[in-house]
């Protein structure tokens, strides 16, 4: 489980919506103070995420509660999210190739695939109500 402390900003009904920040590991790199990436962290500042949770517990405005996510679930929406549009995408253009068609038509057919894998991604974040969805560990 991935655990991190978040604030209740919002009750409404069943959902409650939580403002947790971005942690980033630049604290813990040894090359910090060189590297692009951690100066630029240090100037954005800090960022923060709203996230939806099912109401399992009584919770207040402006309490901090911790957050869980199961890493299994962390890791199936990465691979969904990362790997099915870029299969996608070199499956369309692969497929149009058999058919030789041109150059053309296979760049437009793998941006179709592309797409094709967000729009999939998309639905299919829409439609999980359970399972990959963070919780509110219960004390």
């Amino acid at each position: 489980m991935i655990e991190q402390q978040a604030r209740v900003i919002e009750i409404d009904g069943d959902t409650v919506w939580l403002e947790a920040e971005r942690e980033s590991t630049c604290s813990d790199c040894q090359v910090k103070q060189g590297c692009g990436t951690g100066l630029l962290a240090k100037h954005v500042g800090k960022k923060f995420s709203k996230i939806s949770v099912h109401k399992t517990t009584d919770t207040t405005m402006g309490e901090v509660v911790m957050l869980v996510i199961p890493e299994e679930a962390l890791l199936q929406g990465a691979a969904l999210m990362y790997l099915l549009p870029l299969t996608l995408l070199f499956l369309f253009s692969i497929i149009t190739r058999s058919f030789d068609l041109g150059e053309g038509a296979e760049i437009l057919a793998g941006l179709t695939g592309l797409v094709t894998g967000f729009a999939v991604v998309k639905e299919n974040l829409r439609n999980k109500k359970d399972g990959i969805q963070a919780k509110v560990l219960e004390e």
